[in-house]
């Protein structure tokens, strides 16, 4: 579970590097690409974003318990991510750098992992058994029942060519993901 959610941070954080295009952007486009990108699943960097959460090894792939945890997780990051909803507020230039004032609507990530760690460690005090696919389910409960809140942050950009990009950052991430409080 923690692999998996690094693995959601490191792919957060790179997916900034993946958008080019074939004409150049302004950073206020390439902010509203990332996102677009985040929250339709079914864009090929999206799908590759989802694919390489659940990555798994050969010796992974042959535990049943395991598979079916990936899919859970897989559903319940799906449904994540398609409840990231941002909004531009500004856009500042300063040569190669620029720096975009985002709104965004989305559940806090942070703190749905920490109830997930609380309840999972009760339920283990309790004797129930923990596994895997358990705390999966969990973790997908609890992003099905999540109210979305509202944070704005700053997306920090590099010009790099003639492109934006986005940088990574850990505004992005406290952004995308919410603080734990």
């Amino acid at each position: 579970m923690r692999k998996k959610l690094a693995i959601l941070i490191i792919t957060i954080l790179s997916l900034g590097m993946i958008l080019v295009g074939c004409k150049s952007k302004t950073p206020t486009e390439v902010v509203n690409a990332y996102f677009t990108q985040l929250k339709n699943e079914d864009s090929e960097q999206a799908g590759e974003f989802i694919e390489s959460t659940i990555s798994q090894t050969d010796e992974e792939a042959s535990d049943k318990t395991t598979n079916e945890s990936d899919k859970v997780m897989e559903e319940a990051l799906k449904l994540y991510l398609s409840k990231i909803d941002a909004k531009v507020l500004s856009e500042e230039i300063s040569g190669d750098n620029a720096t975009v004032e985002v709104e965004i609507n989305a559940p806090n990530i942070s703190n749905i992992m920490g109830e997930v760690i609380n309840e999972s460690l009760a339920d283990a005090f309790s004797g129930k058994e923990t596994d895997e696919y358990y705390i999966s389910k969990i973790f997908l409960e609890k992003v099905e029942s999540s109210k979305s809140e509202t944070r704005s942050g700053k997306v920090n950009l590099i010009k790099e060519g003639n492109e934006w990009k986005v940088k990574s950052d850990d505004e992005i991430v406290n952004l995308i993901l919410g603080e734990y409080y």
